[in-house]
């Protein structure tokens, strides 16, 4: 899964546990045990209140750590365009669009603990070498698939709600493990989650979630 800064000013350093895997384009939260970062949902220990919510949640994860599941957003030159009956160029080019992301290993996040680093001295050992890079400055714009169709109904377990996303909607971070990550509609300012992102459009052809971010660490 993906996401593709239009507009973003500062990207902040994390670092993250080996056996974290997330996709770029998450929503992370900091985990309170450790001070790394994991896909962050409601329903997280330490991260039950809104109060907690909010402090915990860093911003938008730039890179990927998981090894499956990665795509990425493109911008298609030519699109559907086509000339109509008049002879007359009917345009729909330069549109994103999202694909599987065809990537060497090496070039994903170096969340590892135990590696051999030339540069460790005699031990060998240095890890994580780095961290992943996030996204948290308030008033970025983004393309993203990593959301669900959801709004979130309560402070902590409850995302059940089908909703279409449609411009202005409010965003939270989804509430279960199985929605880790991922952007719902906040059906409640105030009670039912922190407000991290306004949408700005939804591209229903191509899956894909335009948005700003509200909220950062």
């Amino acid at each position: 899964m993906a996401i593709k800064a239009l507009n973003s000013a500062i990207v902040a350093n994390y670092p993250t546990a080996s056996s974290a895997s997330f996709l770029s384009g998450d929503a992370l939260m900091i985990v309170p045990s450790t001070g790394f970062v994991a896909a962050a949902y409601r329903s997280a220990i330490g991260f039950s209140t809104l109060v907690q919510q909010m402090g915990r949640f860093v911003g938008f994860s730039a890179d990927d750590t998981a090894r499956t599941g990665n795509t990425m957003i493109l911008a298609d030159p030519v699109g559907s365009s086509y000339t109509d009956s008049s002879g007359v160029l009917q345009a729909n080019n330069n549109g994103f669009y999202v694909v599987s992301k065809r990537a060497i290993g090496d070039f994903l996040a170096e969340n590892v603990n135990g590696v051999t680093n030339p540069t460790a001295g005699s031990s060998g050992y240095e890890g994580p070498r780095r961290g992943v890079g996030v996204f948290n400055t308030p008033g970025g714009q983004f393309v993203t698939d990593r959301f669900a169709s959801l709004a979130s109904t309560t402070v902590i377990l409850d995302d059940s709600l089908a909703y279409t996303l449609i411009p202005g909607d409010l965003l939270t971070i989804a509430a279960s493990s199985a929605n880790a990550g991922k952007l719902v509609k906040l059906d409640d300012r105030g009670t039912d989650g922190p407000i991290v992102g306004r949408v700005d459009s939804f591209d229903s052809a191509s899956g894909l979630l335009y948005f700003t971010q509200l909220t950062g660490a």
